[in-house]
């Protein structure tokens, strides 16, 4: 959809922001642009919609060169979003999405209706059709950005930044927005963002750019944490890599036990007799995770009492079996008191427990299966088995 060919952009005083840049965007997929401040990749996305012109090279949108547009046409048939929004303070909400249909001769009155049809797409009630910016939530206002920027249903969608002005629930929240849409969408998407966690989490393909708009590497989120090209770019990526790309690896298939899980109505002999360390409770009816209790302490108890009467410890959180990720199964295990991370199903009906050993095996089958440096999920292992290893349980 989107080609950049030799593409320079220096300025008059010498500075050279993007030198030599060839890129291509897949139509339908998110490209994210990321690199250290002053890289050139905001640069590059205004480029595609020549809010800045380039010096040298060609930029093609589905083959055309962007040269031959007019501006002002060009601009209205691609969504823009921006940090902070940018609406027009004196124009409601719904004028403001219906701001490029109006433009490009829709009436009124269809136009309105349609920014009302993408409140809804995008998460807002209709009711908030009628406010104006000032009255909405920072979130909110990025979500009506979002809207305007789709009003015209361009093929092509620039995002620059969009959500670093929000605090992190909220941009985790439009970042699942963004998903979700680009899911039902199927846009060309270019989003350009600072935070490499985002640029994974959201992208298709991950662009990492050098200094002045040099590609570093162009590759799948996946594959740009499992084989950095160099230096650099593990380096920004982070020492964290092997972790990140557990993201990646769904729970389904995941080795779980059940001999530490007991509803609450069993008794205290009946737990004590699963010599487990750590029993974790459940609810008897809806089979949801009540807590952990601590073995040493059931010792204290009746044996014939319930276990509903032990105090139990928190979990700290669940996974779900199949829809969540190995990194979300490590981060549950290492919060849990008991070092076992919970699974459940999509009603959190508890369906078993895995232990760090079992997230090692997933991990390194993981590894076996789909990645091509053998190394990141040694990496991963090892931090589990680090965990596992040197981790104090609370005992209070």
């Amino acid at each position: 959809m989107i080609t950049f060919e030799a593409v320079t952009k220096r300025y008059p005083d010498g500075t050279v922001a993007v030198d030599c840049l060839d890129l291509e965007v897949p139509a339908g997929q998110t490209m994210v642009l990321v690199g250290p401040s002053g890289c050139g990749k905001t640069t590059s996305l205004r480029m595609i919609n020549r809010l800045i012109e380039p010096t040298q090279g060609t930029i093609r949108l589905d083959g055309t060169d962007i040269a031959a547009r007019n501006p002002a046409q060009l601009r209205r048939g691609i969504g823009y979003v921006i940090q902070q929004t940018g609406l027009f303070p004196h124009r409601t909400v719904e004028d403001n999405i219906a701001t490029v249909p109006v433009l490009t001769g829709w009436p009124r009155r269809k136009a309105r209706e349609r920014a009302r049809e993408l409140l809804t797409l995008v998460g807002l009630d209709q009711g908030l059709a009628r406010r104006y910016p000032h009255q909405l939530s920072g979130g909110q206002q990025q979500r009506v950005g979002v809207a305007r920027a789709l009003a015209a249903d361009p093929p092509v969608l620039l995002m620059d930044e969009p959500f670093s002005a929000v605090d992190p629930i909220v941009r985790a929240a439009l970042q699942d927005q963004l998903l979700s849409l680009q899911a039902e969408l199927r846009k060309t998407i270019v989003l350009v963002t600072h935070d490499i966690e985002e640029a994974i989490k959201v992208g298709d393909l991950v662009a990492l750019f050098r200094p002045h708009g040099k590609l570093a590497q162009l590759a799948p989120p996946e594959e740009l944490l499992a084989a950095p090209a160099d230096d650099y770019v593990a380096g920004f990526v982070g020492f964290d890599r092997g972790i990140r790309r557990l993201s990646f690896v769904r729970t389904a298939g995941l080795a779980l036990g059940t001999g530490p899980v007991l509803p609450a109505d069993a008794t205290v002999a009946k737990a004590l007799a699963a010599g487990e360390p750590w029993i974790l409770i459940t609810d008897p009816r809806s089979g949801t995770p009540r807590g952990w209790a601590d073995a040493v302490k059931l010792a204290a108890l009746p044996g014939d009492a319930p276990l509903g009467q032990a105090a139990a410890w928190p979990l700290g959180h669940t996974f779900t079996v199949g829809a969540d990720s190995l990194r979300a199964a490590l981060d549950a295990a290492v919060l849990s008191p008991a070092g076992q991370a919970v699974g459940v199903d999509g009603d959190g009906r508890v369906l078993g427990v895995a232990t760090f050993d079992q997230l090692r095996a997933a991990i390194q089958a993981a590894d076996a299966a789909d990645l091509p440096d053998a190394a990141v999920a040694a990496d991963a292992a090892g931090t589990a088995a680090v965990a596992a290893g040197g981790r104090e349980v609370p005992r209070t």
